[in-house]
């Protein structure tokens, strides 16, 4: 009952203040962050704490590329045509509505700030930089672009963080080859791990620094702010995977989003959804209709405090490896359905399938696939009919 009651009351200030005022945007990206790390991180830590924490997003598919095409879209990578690490130049932008060409629609001045063009549609975007990812000041050149927009009636920005991922990249490829799958890196997860963690301060000082020029130009009381990870990143749980993008376990999917709204209570939802529904929450949030948005994929995050008795989404994800032990840059190769706690994984290239228990195995050690047993044969139903729908040449 308290729990019905304080989702309730989260959606009932939502739109109460929705209705009063319009607020301003903040979308960022924490590329390659895991969701376990957050506590480590006490300024991103205490937002999580006083904000409404989606806890079991996933990402539809694990790496930045097809990873944001679907969050500025709606539509599964296999839908808007990013579909491999080759193909982020064939977005299909004259057939697809983006949020940010909805917003500009609405009065929002739009912007973004990210590491190369290609990273994003750009479509409905007023306003567009490019950071270099070696030479820049996160901190420095964010808080300067908020006190820049402060002065506008409303706006929207998009800001992509990779400091973590920069880190991360270098150090690893200084001691191993990115392309390599010899066991010296999968056997120090130890090292792995305290290498992750020594990049937490970055990120920790960055979301402080985001937070006081909120505070200083007097737009945090009218400001949205919005802070989810793309993917997770491999500390050398299965072999093959030094980064992520290769396979589609959870250390890479299972992801987070935090909603921080000005005036509304904090709420931890651990319902499963997808990084598609961040779409259709930004609409909501910015009071625009998505009547006319008929092939949306995704689902309005606000809808499990509107109907707390929702049921877990279904998610579907899908990817194809620049390296592992069966690269597809060209296209996805290797997908998954998650519903229910469990998990079917179908690896087209030496056509192998997986299933576990997520609720008994988390960590999806123990592989207990059996084509006999009823549930596989459901699973593998609902995986063809997600083909089907969306147009996916792959035999079962």
């Amino acid at each position: 009952k308290i729990i019905f009651f304080n989702l309730f009351n989260s959606y009932f200030f939502i739109f109460k203040n929705m209705t009063s005022q319009d607020f301003n945007i903040i979308l960022i990206n924490i590329d390659g962050f895991r969701k376990d790390k957050i506590p480590l991180c006490p300024n991103l830590n205490d937002i999580k704490e006083n904000s409404l924490f989606f806890s079991e997003m996933n990402t539809v598919a694990p790496y930045t590329f097809a990873s944001l095409h679907s969050v500025f879209s709606g539509l599964y990578p296999s839908k808007n045509g990013v579909n491999g690490y080759y193909n982020i130049f064939k977005f299909k932008k004259d057939e697809i509505i983006t949020f940010p060409q909805l917003l500009r629609k609405s009065g929002y001045y739009t912007s973004y700030d990210i590491i190369d063009d290609s990273v994003i549609p750009s479509q409905g975007f007023d306003e567009k930089n490019v950071f270099d990812e070696k030479t820049v000041d996160f901190s420095a050149r964010h808080t300067e672009m908020i006190k820049r927009l402060s002065s506008k009636k409303k706006f929207f920005l998009f800001l992509h963080y990779t400091e973590t991922h920069k880190h991360l990249v270098d150090a690893v490829i200084q001691k191993y080859k990115q392309e390599t799958n010899d066991d010296e890196y999968f056997n120090n997860k130890e090292e792995n791990n305290d290498r992750f963690n020594s990049y937490m301060p970055y990120c920790d000082n960055y979301i402080k620094s985001i937070i006081e020029v909120l505070k200083q130009e007097k737009i945090y009381d009218n400001t949205i702010l919005i802070l989810f990870a793309d993917h997770g990143t491999s500390l050398g749980e299965k072999k093959g995977e030094k980064f992520y993008g290769v396979y589609v376990y959870d250390y890479t999917i299972n992801v987070f989003c935090i909603l921080k709204i000005p005036n509304t209570g904090k709420n931890e939802i651990s319902k499963q959804c997808s990084t598609l529904d961040i779409f259709p929450t930004i609409l909501d949030l910015a009071n625009i209709s998505k009547e006319n948005l008929l092939d949306l994929q995704g689902k309005s995050l606000l809808n499990f405090l509107k109907t707390p008795s929702e049921e877990d989404r279904q998610v579907f994800v899908e990817t194809g490896g620049l390296y592992g032990p069966w690269p597809s840059p060209d296209t996805h190769n290797i997908f998954c359905i998650k519903s229910n706690k469990k998990k079917l994984i179908f690896n087209k290239t030496p056509k192998t399938w997986e299933f576990y228990d997520l609720k008994l195995d988390p960590d999806e050690k123990n592989n207990i696939y059996d084509e006999e047993l009823d549930v596989i044969k459901k699973y593998k139903q609902i995986l063809k009919n997600h083909f089907l729908e969306n147009n996916i040449d792959c035999k079962l």
